[in-house]
């Protein structure tokens, strides 16, 4: 890879990491007028309406053997932010961020598990020590204490770490194929994939339905449409072809640096707006996750 190359993709997860942050502030505020799903719909519904000259060019191109990858891609992804979405109104914006930390651990460990790559003594100490942290959020979490606004809930934490997985299932699936595919392929059957995936959500879990939704958006406060759009905007088309055209450039656990930024970008808004507050468990817990995780993207393969 070329310096320029190398240069831009930095770049470009330093944008990504950013706006990861940013995602779980936007559905707090929008979470106060609008159910889960409703979220979900809107937000997707506005992505993929912004990305149809890419959906009608790539129908074309689309067959039953692309199909046959691309839907459990597009299945993964919408996993992943479900669990995020239902997830983030019973834990804090720093946590959720912070156990997104470990998905280079997850990406390794399903690599090894799945496709029995090599995995040194120093990824398994890493592993080690980024679970002992999130097990201490898990742990206490439980035992409660009155660290709710610290560390969350552990029902929270739990829907969390279950989209940690799929996401880091998503990164390692997509990784594997996608020589095969264009970027933007991924991209726009996500977003189709996640709007119908909500639209059951809304029928069947929220007994509402999408007119209803837009209606309600329509006569929401300016903070939730703001939100929603920018869920839509920064935090799905932005953020998503972004993360695609670094996975094409990129391994998946580099990639995956990239959310190391996500729980400064958080904490900056979340404790002055949200009331989130520093605990000696989080930072423990953010100490152990951060050294594990680095001590796994700064392996030499």
């Amino acid at each position: 890879m070329n310096l320029s190359t190398r240069v831009k993709a930095i770049m470009v997860l330093i944008i990504d990491g950013i706006l990861g942050g940013f995602a779980p502030l936007f559905m707090k505020i929008a979470l106060k007028e609008l159910n889960p799903y409703q979220v979900l719909f809107l937000r997707f519904t506005i992505a993929a309406l912004l990305t149809t000259p890419l959906i009608i060019i790539h129908l074309k191109k689309i067959t039953i053997k692309k199909i046959m990858f691309i839907i459990p891609a597009g299945l993964l992804f919408s996993a992943n932010v479900f669990f995020m979405i239902i997830g983030i109104q019973y834990t804090t914006s720093i946590v959720s961020q912070l156990f997104y930390l470990l998905t280079p651990v997850f990406v390794s460990f399903i690599c090894f598990v799945v496709f029995k790559e090599r995995v040194s003594w120093r990824c398994v100490l890493s592993m080690l020590i980024c679970f002992s942290g999130s097990m201490v959020l898990i742990f206490q979490s439980i035992v409660g204490n009155g660290l709710i606004h610290s560390i969350g809930t552990f029902e929270g934490n739990v829907l969390i770490l279950c989209g940690v997985i799929s996401w880091s299932t998503y990164i390692v699936f997509t990784k594997r194929i996608g020589h095969q595919f264009d970027s933007h392929l991924f991209v726009v059957t996500n977003f189709v994939v996640a709007v119908i995936v909500s639209i059951f959500g809304l029928y069947f879990f929220s007994n509402t339905n999408p007119l209803r939704t837009a209606v309600q958006l329509w006569h929401s406060g300016l903070p939730v449409v703001g939100s929603i759009l920018s869920l839509a905007i920064l935090n799905s088309v932005l953020y998503f072809f972004l993360y695609q055209w670094s996975l094409k450039r990129l391994s998946a656990v580099i990639v995956a640096s990239s959310s190391y930024l996500g729980p400064l970008s958080a904490a900056f808004f979340a404790i002055p707006f949200f009331g989130e507050k520093l605990s000696a468990t989080l930072l423990l817990s953010a100490t152990s996750i951060v050294i594990g995780s680095y001590l796994i993207l700064t392996e030499k393969k």
